[in-house]
């Protein structure tokens, strides 16, 4: 079953990303990551590679592709765990399934959204302490309007994500992670 979900993907890969009119390299070592994801949020959205060195992800709308510097997550996973990875493409993932919310707010929404996801994943806290870390390292040294959040605020985000998730989809997950509450 697995293998089938795979050649559907690289289908995706194909049609999605060689339609929008560029080239789609996948996140090899995120495969696991992206089924979990695109079966959690019922999406069918590609996780590409960009430039190493890029030390990045981040949630192409426009395109429907989350886009990620391969070289970088290995590193964070060997900083913080595996898990802080899986983490950050769902906070990305997180991105591409909120409504039009911009700055600050965003960020957390996608950090709680990334949160609800890990939380459906069945992964204990234990686990999603890892992301949280990264999350905590990687968090603006002050609060501003335009930023990712603090480190504390990011923590929060994930935590309010994972604890509050028991099973909500659509709007409920909205109540659980609205945009005003960050």
């Amino acid at each position: 079953m697995k293998n089938i979900a795979l050649v559907v993907l690289v289908g995706c890969f194909t049609i999605v990303c060689y339609g929008q009119g560029f080239h789609c390299t996948p996140v090899y070592h995120a495969q696991d990551d992206l089924i979990a994801l695109n079966n959690f949020w019922h999406t069918q959205i590609p996780i590409c590679q960009i430039s190493p060195g890029s030390n990045n992800a981040y949630a192409d709308k426009a395109n429907g592709v989350v886009w990620a510097d391969q070289t970088w997550l290995d590193g964070i996973a060997q900083r913080y765990g595996s898990w802080a990875a899986t983490g950050i493409l769902a906070h990305e993932f997180g991105h591409m399934v909120q409504g039009n919310v911009g700055g600050t707010a965003a960020e957390l929404q996608a950090d709680c959204l990334a949160g609800v996801f890990m939380k459906g994943a069945g992964l204990p806290w234990q686990d999603v302490e890892q992301f949280a870390g990264s999350n905590f390292a990687a968090g603006d040294p002050w609060a501003s309007m335009n930023g990712h959040g603090t480190g504390l605020q990011r923590v929060n985000a994930a935590h309010r994500g994972y604890y509050g998730y028991s099973g909500q989809t659509g709007t409920y997950l909205v109540a659980l992670c609205p945009a005003s509450a960050f």
